[in-house]
C-alpha cells in the first residue's frame, strides 16, 4: 500500500467528496436547463403537429364533401367503360380512348381514363405522361391494392390521392374488366381540392413564420417514395432513409446538424392518417435553428467552471492551514507505531494533552502491552508444536520406508515367480513379452511351463494392482502349477477348471457367508501349443485371444465369467477352443490395461478395437520390435495422464 498522508486523506475523505457534490449540483443544474430547453422544443413541435393534424383533419372533411358529388359520375363513367367499351378487351391497348372520353361527356382538361395490365403497367391512357408507368413501383401498399381489385372483380372508389408526377390531389376509381386481365382506373382533377390544398400549405407555412426559431415546417407522405406537396421542400438520400424509417416504425426521431456556424434540428414526427387506403400515414418534419439555446447551455457551463474552481481553491486553502494544527502530534504517534511494527514491541507512545490524540495514545501503550504479552506466550507455544510436528515427521518417514522396502522385496518374490527371460525364449522361441506394472507389484503376471511336447502359456490379469494384486497373483500362480503337476490336466479347459476350483478353496469363496470369504478372482487367457502338430488349444475367463492369419485379425472369445467368486456348489466348466495353427500365424494374448489406458488429444481410453488394429499394424515386424513398438505407442497415447492398470501383452509367431 503507497504511504500517505494525514492531509492527502483529508483530500480524500473531505475534498474529493465535496467537490464530487459540487459537481453533482453544477452537472444536474445543467441537465435540468438542457431538459427545460428541450421540453421547451418538444412543447412547440407538439403544437405544430397538433395544428397540423386538425388543418388536415380539416382537408378531409372539405374532400370528403367534394368526393360525394363525384362518387357517383365516376362509378357512370366506369361502368360504361366496363360493360360497353371494353366488354371484349382484345384490342384494348390500343383504343382510341380521347374518342371515347368525348363521347362520354368527360371534361378533356381534369378527367382521364387509365388501362392497367396485370403486371401493373399503364398500357393505354389519356393522360399521356403515364403511359407505359408502372404502378407497382409506388409501393408494396399501391401493389396490393391493385392485385386485391383484380381477385376480388370489384368496383373501387379511392378517396384523394396525390397523383405521383404532378404531385396535385386526383380522385380515382378501379374496376376490373369482365376477363379480369385489365383494371380501368378513372383519374379526375378538382379545382376546389387544389384549392384546398393550396390553403393547407399556405396555413402549414404561417406556422414557421410565427415562430421566429422555426425555419421550415413540411409534410411528407407515401411510405416507399417519400415526398411532400411542398415541391420546394427538396430532401437529400440521407434525408429520404429517415423518412423511409420513421414510416416503417411509426416514430418520431430528431437529427441535428451543424451548418454555417449554426445548429439546426430536423425533427420528424410520425402522424397516422385515415382518409386513404393509399398513404396511411404521414412525417411532419420540423426545420428549427437551435443556435441560441446551444449558446444558453455553453455560458451556463462556463459559469458553473468558474464557481466551481473558485470554490475548490478556497476549500484546500483552508485545509492545508487547519491541517497543520493536529498533524504534529499525529506523526510522533506514526513514527512509534512504524517502530513497534518493525518488532520494538517494548516501544510506547508519547501521551501530551487531554484530546482526542492523547485518549489515542494512551489506548494503544495498552493495546501494546497486550499484544506484547500475547506475542510471548505465542511465540513459545510454536516452539512447542513445531518440535512435535518434526518428530511425527520423522516417525512417519521411518514407517514408510519400512513400508516401501517390504514392498520392494515382495517385487524381488514375484520376480522370482515369474519365468526367466531365457526359459520363456527357449519354449517360446519367437515371441515377445511387453509387461508393466502400474506400481512396484503387480496383479498382471505371465505363466509357462512346458510338457512332454506341449508348450502351456498363461497371461493372468487379477483383481486390484499392486499389493492386493499381487497376494492374488501368487494363489493364481500355485494354482496353475498345483493343475499341472499334480492334478495332470493338459487340456486348456482341464487347467482352468482345475484353477478354478484352487482358487474357489483358497479364497473360501464357496460359502458366501464366510467371515473370511473374499469375492475376487483374476481374469486369463491360456493357450497350449503342440508344435509338433502344429494344434493350437485355447481356454479364457473374459480374456479373448487374437490370431492373425492372412493379414486378418480373428478373435476367440472367452467365457463370461472370471476364475473364483460365488459360484455356490456347482462350479461353470470353461470351453476348450481346438485351432489348426499354420505357419506365420501370429498369436496375442494380454489383460485389459493397455486397451484401457486413458490419452490422446481429448484424454479418453484407448479401445479394444483401436488395440486389433494396432496388433494388425504390427504383427508382421520382428517380434522383439514389436514389444518396443507397444511401449512406444503406448508413451505417446499416455502423454502425461498417469497409467491406470497393470499392462501385459504376450506375442507368439509360429513358424
Amino acid at each position: 500500500m503507497r504511504k500517505t498522508t494525514i492531509f492527502k486523506q483529508l483530500i480524500l475523505n473531505v475534498v474529493i467528496p465535496a467537490v464530487l457534490a459540487l459537481l453533482i449540483l453544477g452537472f444536474f443544474n445543467y441537465t435540468q436547463t438542457k431538459k427545460n430547453l428541450i421540453n421547451s422544443i418538444n412543447t412547440k413541435n407538439k403544437i405544430i403537429s397538433s395544428e397540423i393534424l386538425h388543418i388536415i383533419e380539416f382537408q378531409d372533411v372539405a374532400l370528403n364533401v367534394l368526393e360525394e358529388n363525384l362518387n357517383k359520375k365516376m362509378e357512370d363513367y366506369s361502368e360504361q367503360l366496363v360493360k360497353k367499351y371494353f366488354k371484349s378487351t382484345k384490342n384494348i391497348e390500343y383504343a382510341d380512348l380521347e374518342k371515347i372520353r368525348f363521347e362520354l361527356g368527360m371534361d378533356t382538361l381534369r378527367e382521364d381514363i387509365y388501362v392497367i395490365n396485370k403486371e401493373g403497367f399503364v398500357v393505354n391512357t389519356t393522360f399521356k405522361n403515364d403511359l407505359g408507368l408502372n404502378f407497382f413501383s409506388f409501393g408494396e401498399d399501391h401493389k396490393q391494392m391493385l392485385l386485391g381489385i383484380f381477385e376480388k372483380g370489384e368496383f373501387v372508389n379511392e378517396r384523394f390521392a396525390v397523383e405521383f408526377n404532378t404531385k396535385r390531389l386526383k380522385k380515382y376509381t378501379y374496376q376490373p374488366t369482365t376477363d379480369g386481365n385489365y383494371i380501368i382506373e378513372i383519374g379526375i382533377y378538382s379545382k376546389r381540392a387544389d384549392e384546398i390544398i393550396d390553403f393547407i400549405k399556405s396555413t402549414i407555412n404561417k406556422l414557421s413564420i410565427d415562430q421566429p426559431s422555426i425555419l421550415g415546417v413540411d409534410l411528407f407522405i407515401s411510405k416507399d417514395n417519400p415526398f411532400s406537396l411542398n415541391k420546394e421542400a427538396a430532401i437529400s438520400k440521407e434525408e429520404k432513409e429517415i423518412l423511409v424509417e420513421r414510416f416503417v416504425k411509426k416514430d418520431s426521431t430528431n437529427v441535428v446538424i451543424r451548418r454555417q456556424n449554426k445548429k439546426l434540428s430536423y425533427d420528424y414526427l410520425y402522424m397516422q392518417r385515415s382518409n386513404t387506403d393509399l398513404y396511411k400515414g404521414a412525417v411532419i418534419r420540423i426545420i428549427s435553428d437551435r443556435t441560441s439555446e446551444a449558446i444558453l447551455l455553453r455560458n451556463e457551463l462556463i459559469k458553473f467552471i468558474l464557481v466551481f474552481s473558485l470554490t475548490l481553491v478556497v476549500v484546500v486553502v483552508m485545509l492545508y492551514k487547519k491541517t497543520k494544527v493536529i498533524t504534529s502530534p499525529i506523526k510522533k504517534l506514526v513514527d512509534k507505531v512504524n517502530r513497534i511494527t518493525n518488532g520494538h514491541l517494548n516501544e510506547r507512545a508519547e501521551v501530551i494533552g487531554n484530546n482526542e490524540i492523547a485518549t489515542l495514545s494512551q489506548k494503544f501503550n495498552n493495546m501494546i502491552e497486550e499484544l506484547e504479552s500475547y506475542y510471548n506466550e505465542l511465540e513459545q507455544k510454536v516452539k512447542d508444536r513445531t518440535a512435535e510436528v518434526v518428530r511425527q515427521k520423522e516417525e512417519i518417514e521411518i514407517k514408510n520406508k519400512h513400508i516401501t522396502d517390504s514392498i520392494r522385496y515382495a517385487k524381488r518374490i514375484q520376480n522370482a515367480l515369474l519365468p526367466p527371460d531365457d526359459y520363456a525364449n527357449q519354449i517360446l522361441p519367437n515371441s515377445f513379452i511387453f509387461y508393466r506394472p502400474k506400481d512396484i507389484v503387480s496383479g498382471d503376471f505371465y505363466w509357462m511351463t512346458k510338457k512332454n511336447n506341449l508348450v502351456i502359456y498363461a497371461t493372468v490379469d487379477c483383481t486390484g494392482h499392486g499389493v492386493p494384486g499381487a497376494f492374488m497373483s501368487i494363489v493364481g500362480y500355485n494354482q496353475l502349477n498345483y493343475a499341472i503337476d499334480v492334478k495332470k490336466a493338459r487340456t486348456a479347459n482341464e487347467i482352468l477348471d482345475s484353477l478354478n476350483e484352487g482358487v474357489v478353496e483358497t479364497l473360501r469363496e464357496k460359502n458366501s457367508d464366510s467371515a473370511g470369504s473374499v469375492k475376487d478372482g483374476m481374469d486369463i487367457t491360456l493357450c497350449v501349443i503342440d508344435y509338433k502338430n502344429m494344434k493350437l488349444q485355447y481356454s479364457g475367463a473374459n480374456n479373448p485371444l487374437c490370431l492373425i492369419r492372412n493379414n486378418e485379425v480373428i478373435q476367440y472369445k472367452a467365457d463370461k465369467f472370471a476364475i473364483g467368486g460365488n459360484y455356490g456348489n456347482e462350479l461353470p466348466k470353461f470351453t476348450n477352443n481346438e485351432i489348426d495353427l499354420l505357419p506365420g500365424d501370429v498369436l496375442y494374448t494380454f489383460s485389459d490395461g493397455y486397451a484401457d489406458q486413458f490419452g490422446g488429444t481429448d484424454g479418453r481410453k484407448f479401445m479394444m478395437k483401436q488395440f486389433r488394429e494396432l496388433l494388425l499394424k504390427i504383427h508382421k515386424n520382428p517380434m522383439d520390435d514389436q514389444s518396443k513398438m507397444l511401449e512406444n505407442i503406448l508413451e505417446e497415447w499416455r502423454g502425461h495422464e498417469e497409467q491406470v492398470d497393470d499392462i501385459l501383452v504376450i506375442g507368439v509367431k509360429i513358424e
